[in-house]
């Protein structure tokens, strides 16, 4: 009977052993197959060479495929097959509803497959169930993960109210702020250097936030101070996550204005030290030293809203933003009627007493942050002015800097200045802690044809991600490849504890971008900034090819993902 069993046994085994020879051997068929890419699997972990089969959407075998078949094949040969970039900072939603933007293809033509929206305590919505219904009715071409503002909640229930919430209304708001987690909100965002988030104290973010925390979804704060109170304005993120136990992260970790660098060393030790200590705090960050830039005639200079017809006029500017021809028209007009008043002194006064410091309870640019915060970009008239400081061209011209800029808005009215300025040093130190990752900051773009003339503007919304793989992989090797691309794939998804996503696993979702690492680059500037980046070969949602050999051909496949 032992030896009947016995040989019953070895005879089962092999015959399962057959079976599975025959499966391995036997061609799989894919709906799409990635063959001979160098994998970089967003842990962080060294490349490896691999083929890639995706069935339904999904990762499903990684290896050697060279007998599989497939519906469609991509021979990813010399390139590089990583997750899809996940951004942690952008403002798409406020454009994503417009047909002109709902490609994304901005962010798209990067490799970003997935933007975090609803950012700096500002979201289109509240209504989470809804904008996803609306957005995906008519399309859009990246995924979307989608906090809900502070502020916006807070100006629904008391608008723009300069004052701390009552007890009511702060019951008001949990209560929206509850309904927004329960429809699948990743979180909440805090805008607490802006109107009307500067008006809620600390104690009234931790209210909020602890809704936020009974559903696992984090807080992303731009904090109440980015320049000299920065380290206060740290340790107030620190003291919200610590009592609510909330993921907390700092919105474009920077230090701004020439007076204040070499601030960052201490801000990293505090946020280094909270980690330690178990308090989860990461940070984001753009790859560039400015902030948003603008043109001092049609925004630096602040008008009162009753000097019209400047004040009217000014606010055309801003209406007429993508249409090229009537904005110019705009410009025009606001420039010659701008010189005009400038020759009353009354008026002149009264315009420069506003710029410096700003209506009652919203100061201006230059009282909140101080000259020394400002750089001339782009000034092809005044080229000897570019990338000098504010406080560097008044010194060096010993006059008033207000004076300065109007004889500069008169001889040049298209100069671009940028906000934010931040030093390399400080940038980079930042950038190459673990726990920092790669943002933009950006807006989803209509799509751009190629013989549009140059816009100027901020190069980060069509080039953030493209850039760091250039200038900070291959050019400065401030990163390795594996590490610039864990930035921007597996950390961003630990960080909003997404499932299944952020990583080039067996069983994840087919999200990927697959890239030339030698050729990968950022193509616009602050004189061209609407410029797409080159070296990003395809970009792959839900298994589904949504650029192809660099081209794309007007794919929608993306969706608005829900926490829960």
């Amino acid at each position: 009977m032992y030896r009947l069993l016995k040989n019953i046994l070895t005879l089962s085994l092999l015959v399962l052993l057959a079976i599975n020879i025959s499966a391995s051997s036997s061609p799989q068929k894919y709906d799409l197959l990635i063959k001979n890419g160098k994998v970089i699997n967003g842990t962080g972990n060294p490349w490896f060479y691999a083929d890639i089969g995706i069935q339904a959407g999904k990762i499903t075998a990684i290896g050697d495929l060279s007998k599989a078949k497939a519906e469609k094949t991509i021979n990813a040969e010399n390139l590089i097959v990583c997750p899809g970039f996940i951004d942690m900072h952008t403002h798409c939603d406020s454009e994503l509803g417009d047909p002109r933007c709902q490609a994304n293809l901005n962010y798209l033509a990067q490799g970003v497959t997935t933007v975090v929206t609803g950012n700096c305590g500002e979201s289109v919505s509240i209504d989470v169930l809804n904008t996803k219904q609306k957005w995906e009715k008519q399309g859009i071409g990246t995924n979307v993960v989608y906090l809900v503002g502070h502020g916006s909640i807070r100006r629904k229930v008391m608008g723009n109210a300069p004052r701390k919430a009552t007890p009511e209304e702060i019951e008001k708001m949990k209560s929206l702020a509850r309904k927004a987690m329960e429809e699948g909100a990743w979180g909440m965002s805090t805008g607490l250097e802006y109107i009307p988030g500067r008006f809620a104290d600390t104690e009234e973010v931790i209210d909020l936030i602890q809704i936020v925390a009974e559903y696992q979804g984090i807080h992303s704060s731009h904090i109440r101070n980015e320049a000299g109170r920065i380290i206060e304005a740290i340790k107030e993120i620190i003291r919200i996550s610590e009592e609510t136990g909330v993921r907390s992260n700092i919105s474009h970790l920077k230090v701004t204005g020439k007076n204040n660098w070499g601030l960052m060393k201490k801000a990293v030790h505090i946020i280094t030290d909270a980690r330690s200590r178990g308090i989860y705090i990461t940070a984001d960050q753009y790859p560039y030293i400015y902030s948003e830039p603008i043109g001092l005639l049609s925004a630096f200079v602040e008008i009162p809203k009753n000097m019209q017809p400047l004040s009217k006029l000014r606010a055309q500017i801003y209406k007429n933003q993508w249409q090229e021809k009537a904005r110019e028209k705009a410009l025009a007009v606001y420039h010659r009627e701008l010189i005009k008043t400038l020759k009353d002194k009354e008026k002149y006064n009264k315009i420069k007493q506003l710029t410096l410091k700003g209506p009652p309870g919203n100061p201006s640019a230059v009282a909140m942050w101080g000259w020394h915060d400002f750089t001339i970009l782009v000034a092809p008239k005044n080229k000897h002015l570019e990338g000098k400081n504010f406080i560097d061209i008044a010194r060096e011209l010993d006059r008033d800097m207000f004076d300065i800029l109007v004889n500069l808005i008169i001889d040049e009215p298209d100069i671009l200045y940028g906000g934010g300025s931040q030093s390399e040093q400080d940038h980079n130190y930042a950038l190459a802690q673990s726990w920092v990752m790669v943002s933009s900051d950006g807006s989803a773009l209509p799509v751009i044809k190629e013989s549009a003339k140059p816009v100027r503007g901020h190069p980060r919304e069509f080039g953030s991600q493209t850039k760091v793989l250039r200038k900070y992989v291959r050019e400065k090797k401030l990163l390795s490849l594996e590490d610039a691309i864990r930035k921007m794939t597996s950390l961003p998804a630990s960080v909003l504890q997404m499932k299944k996503r952020g990583m080039l696993l067996q069983g994840y979702v087919a999200d990927l971008v697959i890239f030339d690492p030698e050729t990968v680059r950022d193509n616009s500037t602050y004189s061209d900034s609407f410029k797409y980046p080159s070296g990003v070969e395809y970009a792959i949602i839900d298994g589904k090819i949504s650029i192809k050999k660099g081209e794309y051909k007007g794919a929608l496949y993306g969706k608005v993902l829900l926490l829960n």
